[in-house]
């Protein structure tokens, strides 16, 4: 449980009031069950050549998105041959950090909204 604090309808980090109820996040439920709410495909020549630093951009914006917006989180990363694959608990998160190494790195990305945009799938790509 991460200890984020519902208050005046919206997640916050804070100090947890003596008499708050306890209650699961839906970050934790997302994380718990894992079913993220997005997922980001990195892949290419660039991406496997630049990898170590394109994963350090990834966690300083989800460190800071984290900081900001206690519901927006990194699930998992994995590299293989085939790139890199992200999960997260929350959409914004994951088009930042898309946006964010499309500015930094240019190349390929690409937006899918899902059903009923309750998922979003980004994939970003660079030879």
């Amino acid at each position: 449980m991460c200890h984020a604090v519902y208050l005046r309808g919206h997640w916050q980090w804070r100090a947890v009031p003596p008499d708050a109820a306890t209650v699961t996040c839906s970050a934790c439920h997302r994380s718990a069950d894992g079913v993220p709410a997005a997922r980001l495909v990195l892949d290419g020549t660039f991406e496997a050549a630049h990898r170590q630093e394109i994963l350090g951009l990834v966690n300083h914006r989800a460190q800071r998105l984290h900081r900001e917006h206690p519901m927006e989180r990194v699930m998992a990363i994995t590299s293989g041959e085939d790139g890199t694959a992200i999960t997260t608990t929350g959409m914004h998160i994951a088009r930042a950090i898309g946006n964010a190494i499309h500015h930094a790195y240019g190349g390929k990305l690409d937006l899918d909204y899902g059903h009923a945009e309750s998922e979003l799938h980004v994939r970003w790509h660079r030879s």
